[in-house]
């Protein structure tokens, strides 16, 4: 019957998932990769990616999530392709899984996780690589007079009452995926969401910041975020990308990220492409 490429769609998935769990990741189950392409971030999903096939037989796809976002006031429509794998026998086909998929109209693109090899590709693509400063700050705690000021709140079932509506929305979106953690922080009406996982660094325990809904209350109020992560998560550390903060923390430390991380767009600068929506929060990884 020969090769052809198809999108993925829902009935796809079950097969997809023990596709790249037995060849690309095998830590991540057949049932974690399914859940990740599951989630409903946006009003017409037009696919869960492309596949490969040699007549009946799976032997490549690329994964895509696909969400609404809401920046600056405006609806703005993001593919984020990801996990592109192609059986070695079919890797000269493997191009054609991934153009039908880059070449859709309308989108902003994101890949967050890709290998070096493969980000060179993507650039070659007319894809660019994000700004890759990275900051490392001590979580100091914080003088009583000053934390009487503002508000962190962690538990689940009251975060969302105090965020406002784009913020609201990031966290609904979002709170049902295990691995990751949430707080909301600052004063009334200038609060800040951040979603983060816990990890180490220099064996010190570290909150690795994946997203911060406002950089502005982020500036203001951090202190109250800081103070948090110290005695709530016991981290001594924070991880943040450099892009997602208008000034450093106090004794940051400042170095690069080796992960490239690559965006296509016309119109969005590096500071409004965040993490959420995408393979970094979908998957543990």
């Amino acid at each position: 019957m020969g090769m052809t490429v198809l999108p993925i769609q829902a009935s796809d998935l079950p097969a997809v998932g023990r596709f790249l769990h037995e060849g690309l990741a095998k830590r991540i189950s057949p049932e974690a990769w399914v859940a990740s392409l599951s989630h409903r971030w946006a009003d017409n999903q037009p696919n869960h990616g492309m596949q490969l096939r040699d007549g009946d037989a799976l032997v490549g796809a690329i994964c895509a999530v696909y969400s609404d976002q809401i920046i600056d006031g405006k609806v703005e429509r993001f593919c984020n392709p990801h996990s592109w794998y192609v059986q070695d026998a079919y890797r000269h086909a493997s191009i054609s899984v991934l153009l039908p998929l880059i070449k859709q109209r309308g989108y902003h693109f994101t890949m967050f996780t890709p290998n070096p090899k493969v980000a060179q590709v993507f650039q070659g693509l007319r894809f660019k690589l994000l700004d890759d400063g990275l900051l490392y700050s001590p979580n100091l705690p914080l003088a009583w007079a000053s934390r009487r000021a503002g508000f962190v709140e962690h538990r689940l079932e009251r975060i969302a009452a105090v965020l406002s509506d784009v913020a609201r929305a990031e966290f609904e979106a979002h709170r049902e995926i295990p691995w990751l953690q949430f707080a909301a922080f600052g004063v009334a009406g200038d609060a800040c969401l951040v979603i983060y996982k816990m990890g180490l660094w220099k064996k010190m325990r570290c909150a690795l910041i994946n997203h911060v809904s406002d950089s502005g209350t982020l500036a203001r109020h951090g202190q109250l975020l800081r103070q948090h992560l110290l005695v709530h998560a016991g981290a001594l550390v924070s991880r943040i990308e450099a892009r997602f903060v208008e000034q450093a923390p106090p004794l940051a430390y400042r170095t690069r990220r080796t992960q490239p991380k690559l965006v296509a767009t016309s119109s969005l600068p590096d500071s409004k492409i965040r993490d959420v929506y995408s393979e970094v929060m979908a998957l543990d990884l």
